[in-house]
């Protein structure tokens, strides 16, 4: 029915931490309850939920763990994760296995928690009805060819000049780390690398590129702001952020602000990094094939006022990285 509730899923090992949620949505969406991951796997599995908003500190299975488990039994669902202290390592665990579309901090507010889950749902809404008007055409166009006889060639589109060796731009201010990541990388893919925010901005306008590794600490410019530059001008670049600085608020803003791929501190054993370029690449395919499973990108265009560029730093950025597209004659990818 078109006036149903929305169901939306509360985990917290907290029972008054989910009575107070629950009062709290319940108005306006149909709200399931769990106390542990177990339980909310569960419902997920039972029931198509559109937002799930978890705790992190749980007994027997961690918050980022249980959003990692939903992503791929219910890709649509958005996800949520609640804070609630400073461990470190947990939150950029989270980062980087969860998936989280967003933290949001304990105590909350309420008025910022109605916005992040309203529109949590929308986002799952116009991901939901993209699927099913391109599953519809694909029916479509798989009857016409039954009913003239023609026979369905799936992977014709695909006949066409194989996709060039995809690039990965590696930015630190030292020589000597951009030097050994590029040897280390350069027979895998197209890489560069480079020592400025100005020198990363002329790769890009050059070609298209498909993953960014940046450190953020570069002293007079802050890196999840150059990072979201670039993201803002080039959706289909994925960050990974490879730095010295293990901070919890960092790694938040990394997501909240950015959705970056991973978080990863240094030392980085090359394996690790290895994995990393070759999933972060997939994803840019996938970004490129279908936009709208860019979460934040699809969050832009429901809410571009609240979800749209922030600040003078940001606004300084993108005019460099105008100057450098100018410089060399180069429209954006």
């Amino acid at each position: 029915m078109a006036d149903e509730k929305p169901n939306i899923l509360c985990v917290d090992d907290e029972p008054m931490i989910l009575s107070s949620l629950n009062m709290l949505f319940k108005g306006k969406y149909k709200v399931y309850l769990a106390e542990n991951g177990y339980d909310a796997l569960e419902i997920i599995k039972s029931v198509p939920i559109k937002v799930i908003i978890s705790d992190q500190r749980m007994p027997g299975m961690l918050g980022h763990e249980l959003l990692r488990q939903v992503k791929e039994i219910s890709p649509n669902t958005v996800r949520m994760l609640l804070t609630g202290y400073s461990d470190l390592d947990a939150i950029i665990g989270s980062v980087n296995a969860g998936e989280v579309f967003r933290f949001i901090n304990k105590p909350w507010q309420s008025e910022f928690m109605h916005y992040v889950v309203k529109l949590g749902v929308e986002i799952y809404d116009k991901v939901s009805t993209i699927q099913a008007e391109e599953s519809k055409k694909k029916e479509a166009k798989a009857e016409a060819a039954a009913e003239s006889g023609q026979p369905v060639r799936e992977h014709q589109v695909h006949i066409e000049v194989e996709e060039e060796s995809p690039t990965v731009l590696f930015v630190d201010y030292s020589e000597e780390e951009t030097k050994k990541l590029v040897e280390k990388f350069q027979g895998s893919y197209q890489v560069v690398g480079v020592n400025s925010i100005d020198a990363a901005f002329q790769e890009l306008a050059k070609k298209p590129v498909s993953v960014i590794v940046s450190n953020v600490n570069f002293g007079d410019v802050d890196g999840v702001s150059f990072l979201d530059t670039i993201r803002r001008e080039y959706p289909n670049t994925v960050s990974v952020i490879l730095t010295e600085v293990k901070d919890a608020q960092l790694a938040i803003r990394s997501i909240n602000e950015l959705n970056v791929f991973r978080y990863l501190v240094k030392p980085m054993p090359e394996d690790l990094i290895s994995t990393t370029l070759e999933k972060a690449i997939e994803r840019s395919k996938a970004y490129k094939a279908t936009p709208y499973k860019n979460v934040l990108r699809t969050a832009e265009e429901i809410d571009p006022e609240r979800t749209g560029s922030k600040g003078n730093e940001e606004s300084t950025l993108r005019l460099r990285l105008r100057a450098a597209q100018l410089l060399l004659g180069k429209k954006k990818a």
